[in-house]
């Protein structure tokens, strides 16, 4: 009698995990982590995968306050979400972080809630 239940690998469950995601996902998740990775380059933190919890929440806090586009522009706020939970989603796939909520990362969730309401008042929404 055949088997209900096929067998699988880790292979095939990885795959399906990367076809989850739109090829724009993919090119925005290498775009904001290319930029934090080149912050950190510039403020020689070491590589970015070395960074413990701690570290990298310190680096989220002035990383927040101080990206800005190519332009020297500070972003809109609907930029900053989008950036903040592109890279939440890459630290929970790969490091098993949520930057949103862990305890570690409570003062840059603060200061980044404070950038929003600055730039509500600056009129960048």
């Amino acid at each position: 009698m055949a088997s209900r239940f096929a067998d699988t690998t880790e292979e095939e469950k990885t795959c399906l995990m990367e076809i989850r995601k739109s090829k724009s996902t993919n090119n925005a998740t290498r775009h904001w982590i290319d930029t934090l990775r080149e912050y950190v380059s510039q403020k020689q933190q070491g590589p970015l995968e070395d960074l413990s919890n701690e570290q990298l929440g310190n680096v989220l806090e002035s990383f927040y306050i101080c990206v800005r586009s190519k332009w020297s522009e500070k972003y809109k706020s609907t930029t900053l979400k989008a950036m903040r939970a592109t890279l939440n989603r890459y630290f929970k796939d790969n490091r098993r972080i949520d930057i949103t909520q862990d305890p570690e990362f409570i003062r840059a969730n603060k200061l980044f809630l404070r950038m929003l309401k600055e730039n509500k008042q600056e009129g960048r929404g």
